[in-house]
Parts: C-alpha cells; sequence; structure tokens
C-alpha cells in the first residue's frame, strides 16, 4: 500500500485487519495474550498493525501532529501531581484529516478482538472526545505519568517507539484504584508489583485503565515516541456518571479549548 497516495476507506482497513488478526491472533497465541491480560491487566499485542498499513498509519498520524500538535505541560493533583509533558492532538482534529485512524477505532475487527481479549462486549465510548488521540514524547524529560482513566479499556497503538535504554516505555500496576479526592500514587506503588513492557512500532497494548496504574517512562535524549490512544468502554462504563477533566485539558476533549493551557 502506497501510504501517500493510497489512502484505504473503511471497509478497506477492517478487512486487512481482519485477516491480519485471524493470522496472528488466534488459537494458542491469542489464548496466550488472553491468559497474560486476565493475570496482568495489560497485555502487549505483537505486530499489531501489519506493515504496509502501519507505513499509512505513521504517515497520517505524523502529518497531523506535525500540522496541528500542541505542547502541553501539567502536574494533576486529582493524580497525586503526577506530571504530563507532551505534544498532543484531540479527537475533532483527527475526525477531521485522519480517516485511518478513525476507521481503526470503529473497525468491527478491532472491537471483537478487543472483547475476546478482555473478556467481556467492549463499545465505543460514548464521549466522543476519547474515541482517540495522538501524543508525542519528542523532548528529553517528556512523559506521560502515573495515572487512571475513567473508562475501563484503553486500546494504544504504537507508531514510534524509542530504544528502551532512552526510556518511553510502559509501566502498569494493576488492581488499584483511583480516588479522585485522595489519590495516591506512591501508595499504589508500595502495595503493587510495577510492571515494565517495552513496544515497537507496530505494536499495541490493551490496558485496564480502571483499576491499573501506569504511566510512561520518561524519555531521555534524541529521539520520539508516537502512540494513538484510544479509549473503550464495559456494560458498566455506559450507565455511570463520568467526568473528563484530564482528557480535556491534555487533548480538547469534544472541541471546547477554553480550559486548555489553564
Amino acid at each position: 500500500m502506497d501510504a501517500v497516495s493510497a489512502t484505504p476507506v473503511a471497509d478497506e482497513v477492517n478487512g486487512i485487519l481482519r485477516k491480519h488478526m485471524a493470522e496472528a491472533f488466534s488459537g494458542d497465541a491469542l489464548d496466550a495474550v488472553k491468559e497474560q491480560f486476565k493475570n496482568e491487566h495489560i497485555v502487549p499485542l505483537r505486530g499489531f498493525c501489519p506493515p504496509e498499513l502501519l507505513e499509512a498509519m505513521r504517515a497520517e498520524a505524523f502529518g497531523i501532529m506535525d500540522e496541528h500538535g500542541v505542547d502541553r505541560k501539567f502536574s494533576f493533583a486529582i493524580t497525586d501531581n503526577s506530571p504530563r509533558q507532551m505534544t498532543t492532538v484531540g479527537q475533532p482534529v483527527i475526525r477531521e484529516h485522519g480517516p485511518l485512524i478513525d476507521a481503526l477505532y470503529f473497525s468491527e475487527s478491532v472491537k471483537d478482538l478487543l472483547s475476546e481479549v478482555v473478556g467481556e462486549e467492549v463499545h465505543t465510548c460514548p464521549y466522543a472526545g476519547e474515541h482517540y488521540v495522538i501524543s508525542r514524547l519528542g523532548k528529553s524529560g517528556d512523559t506521560h505519568g502515573w495515572h487512571w482513566d475513567d473508562y475501563t479499556y484503553g486500546f494504544i497503538l504504537v507508531l514510534q517507539a524509542p530504544e528502551y535504554r532512552d526510556g518511553g516505555f510502559v509501566q502498569a500496576v494493576p488492581h488499584t484504584s483511583w480516588d479522585k479526592e485522595n489519590p495516591d500514587v506512591h501508595g499504589a506503588l508500595l502495595k503493587s508489583q510495577v510492571r515494565s513492557y517495552h513496544l515497537e512500532a507496530g505494536d499495541a497494548y490493551i490496558v485496564k485503565t480502571d483499576t491499573t496504574m501506569h504511566r510512561v517512562y520518561p524519555i531521555r535524549g534524541e529521539t520520539t515516541r508516537t502512540i494513538v490512544n484510544m479509549t473503550w468502554a464495559n456494560n458498566a462504563d455506559l450507565t455511570r456518571n463520568i467526568t473528563h477533566e484530564t482528557n480535556d485539558l491534555l487533548f480538547g476533549g469534544t472541541g471546547d479549548t477554553t480550559a486548555v493551557g489553564a
């Protein structure tokens, strides 16, 4: 596939993914992924994105990031003052300029795989601002600090990743909880085991984000990490009253950016 001249439509993206996932994530391979997620509440999907689609996705996402990326630097009290230092693009911009990313998020093949791995039906997020976002760590010290998320599941596609010695790997602490009134990152670290995962371009990972505290280790030196983060809900999420404070500040929510930069 020519990443510049040929942009697959949604049906083509779904077809590519369906064929690839039937080969890469079935039988014993799928069983192993399911078992790891059951035990750790996070699991890498090595080689999730086939090369011909990956190159097109990278071209699309990098173009959007270069044109529309906004530098963010926050420390959020709601997550115990953990830092966010990154460049981001939110859902409204991606929806307008990123047909491949949109097609990936709404792919039935992806939805079916996620549901199979986590052991329950997943749903597209009811809040459009969390459907998909792009983030890039591109300056030494950039990080997505320790946090939880409001909705149950996150699915992250890695488009660009540093060598592990330069940071940018994922760390997760399962079986923890987010008390927004009294967040306790350090208490969670002391009580639970921290697991670390290095991922490469084309890999993806699924994480149970509401009960798995997680972060991206700060990068160092001249290196870059670029990902597309997609949020998924379970049945219980659809009936809960969920707020979106950190998403709206980091990514602009559904387009109201009046609070961004505060």
